[in-house]
């Protein structure tokens, strides 16, 4: 007798777990579509820069300064464009060796 209520209330359990696990797979899901949405980005932004203005006016005046710093030299694009490539090409050869998948000839 006390074995037979104890695979049921296992039972129950178990039922009331897979249940919840419904519900958790349908919130995720939810969830995953609202972060994916750019309406959500948008208003996240006008809220950043309504919460910080000052730092949002020292952003763009930094962004502004960069602009107006490579606009002004003509192969300034072309030179940050060839130190990224050769920055990034070292940084997956890092990867890769510690990734593991660089082997010694």
């Amino acid at each position: 007798m006390f074995l037979k209520a104890e695979f049921e209330h296992l039972r129950l359990r178990k039922d009331l777990l897979v249940l919840q696990c419904g519900t958790q797979r349908v919130l995720l899901a939810a969830e995953w579509q609202r972060v994916r949405s750019p309406e959500l980005w948008w208003s996240e932004a006008g809220s950043s820069v309504r919460r910080h203005p000052m730092l949002m006016a020292v952003l763009g005046v930094g962004a502004g300064l960069l602009a107006v710093r490579f606009l002004r030299r003509p192969g300034a694009i072309i030179d940050l464009l060839g130190r990224l490539g050769g920055t990034s090409s070292t940084l997956w050869s890092v990867w890769k060796l510690f990734k593991g998948d660089c082997r010694p000839p």
